[in-house]
């Protein structure tokens, strides 16, 4: 062989040579980077990088490298300089996301992680990053398509079923949202938030007992969640069990005094449980501590109105409703209190603001159309009346006003159809609230030892409201007991079809 020849092999060797050697460091480093010997991890990759100038993997872990020492900008200038290499390198868009997304620049992040997807949409940490960042910008729509991607990729993922399921809460699906959290749970047993989102959707739901059961393992997975701690006052509350609601909220308000949303939680509970005179100074003391918070004089007021001081709710009201103006449940109650004080024409006024603030405020069309029927505006009661019922069709006294226009008149063929629906309306509403004290009475005999009358509570429960999940998932428990296993699977079953994410959840307690 010549010697030119020999001198062309050796040349068109060497960059053979130096691309080996550069991934036999990177392979190195990564080795190192997983065992935290960081420093000796970036000398492999910079000199893998002299080696292969052009090759944008050393850039890539080098970036690694400085995220894991936590100099983000020195990260984000190492994937900068791996897109140069390869602009279309799908990992490096997604690191370089996620370092600016730390580093506050929250639109350039979403940008590199909708580019990551773009290149390889079966890049699990891509879509993960994108769903969660859209999910925190509160870009709800966005962030479902990529996070049911993430958990497409990896069932198992804990935080990205998390994700998923606020996200599908705030879009209006609790009862989905209910299920991916259940899964975020089965996946990651000690993710406290998990049990905290999935208590306060099971109560969105109305599982009390649920909501209070994944709450207090929240609370005792990290007694530090302080949300936990206020979802499970609230819940208790909710579920009727006052003395316990206001224990926790009187411990988290001794504990962080400076805690209004503990402060406006035990102001609730002690009103829901009669104890107006200690809700009232929880509430005054508030709106001393934050003289700008609607909600607290909104609660304020509804305590002072429940004491029969009406000038003081008024006063309290009329603040709420002047501090938020988006607040329709301030003007609503002002206007129920202008009312209750011999005030028509304010009151009217008070309910026309709430409508405007929510124009599908059932209740407030039903109050305007009372105002008005005495003050002798027939026509203007009934179509408010109408509106009501629009928009809440199981409103008996609504239908039953209704009714009495109607034939006045003289629809008194419409007038009895209205009637007849009112009196179903009322006598429905009847049953249910029997079947709620049947099932409370119920629990409380299961749990002082008396089976048989348990299940005699739960059985009138079903009778009287047999779509009520709940009472034919406790007789169905009470059954168990008894040994009475086949019926037991039925009731079950039946409270499974009514509300599968009720028994889902309780039965992985």
């Amino acid at each position: 062989m010549t010697s030119m020849a020999l001198g062309l092999v050796l040349y068109l060797a060497a960059p053979a040579q130096a691309a080996t050697g550069a991934r036999a460091l990177v392979s190195e480093a990564r080795r190192l980077l997983e065992a935290g010997r960081l420093d000796e991890a970036r000398q492999r990759l910079e000199r893998a990088a002299e080696l292969e100038p052009r090759s944008p993997l050393p850039q890539l872990w080098l970036g690694r490298v400085h995220e894991a020492r936590g100099v983000l900008p020195a990260a984000a200038a190492a994937y900068e300089r791996a897109l140069a290499n390869d602009p279309e390198l799908a990992e490096a868009h997604d690191r370089l996301g996620f370092v600016l997304g730390q580093l506050g620049q929250t639109a350039d992040a979403v940008g590199h992680y909708r580019r990551a997807v773009e290149l390889e949409p079966e890049l699990f940490d891509a879509q993960y990053h994108l769903g969660a960042t859209l999910w925190w910008t509160r870009d709800f729509a966005g962030a479902r398509p990529a996070l049911e991607a993430a958990v497409r990729l990896k069932p198992a993922h804990a935080e990205a079923r998390y994700y998923l399921g606020v996200t599908l809460r705030e879009l209006g699906e609790p009862v989905a949202a209910a299920d991916e959290l259940r899964r975020a749970v089965a996946a990651a047993p000690g993710l406290a938030l998990a049990h905290l989102q999935l208590g306060v959707t099971l109560q969105q739901l109305g599982d009390l007992d649920g909501a209070v059961a994944s709450l207090r393992r929240a609370v005792a997975l990290e007694a530090a969640l302080v949300d936990a701690r206020n979802a499970l006052g609230l819940a208790l509350s909710l579920a009727g069990r006052s003395d316990e609601a206001i224990a926790t909220l009187r411990e988290l308000v001794a504990q962080q005094p400076g805690n209004a949303t503990a402060r406006q939680n035990l102001g609730s509970a002690l009103m829901h449980a009669g104890k107006l005179e200690e809700a009232e100074a929880v509430y005054q003391d508030l709106v001393k501590r934050s003289p700008d918070s609607a909600p607290a004089f909104y609660n304020l007021g509804l305590v002072l109105k429940q004491r029969d001081d009406f000038a003081g709710a008024e006063s309290a009201l009329r603040r709420a409703a002047l501090l938020d103006p988006k607040l329709p449940d301030a003007p609503y109650t002002l206007g129920v209190v202008l009312w209750q004080t011999g005030r028509p024409g304010e009151a009217a006024a008070a309910f026309r603001d709430a409508i405007a603030r929510q124009p599908r405020y059932a209740d407030a069309h039903f109050m305007l159309g009372t105002v008005l029927q005495q003050q002798g505006d027939a026509a203007e009661a009934l179509a408010a009346f109408r509106k009501a019922v629009e928009i809440a069709p199981d409103s008996a006294e609504a239908r039953l006003n209704m009714a009495q226009l109607l034939r006045r008149r003289g629809e008194g063929e419409a007038a009895s159809a209205e009637l007849r629906e009112a009196e179903r309306l009322r006598q429905l509403k009847a049953d249910r609230q029997a079947a709620a004290f049947a099932i409370d009475l119920g629990k409380r005999r299961l749990a002082a030892g008396d089976v048989a009358g348990a299940t005699q509570s739960f059985r009138e429960a079903v009778r009287l409201h047999p779509e009520d999940p709940q009472a034919h998932l406790q007789l169905a428990r009470a059954l168990d007991a008894q040994g009475e296993k086949a019926e037991a699977r039925r009731h079950r079953d039946e409270a499974h079809r009514l509300a599968p994410h009720m028994t889902l959840a309780q039965a992985g307690r």
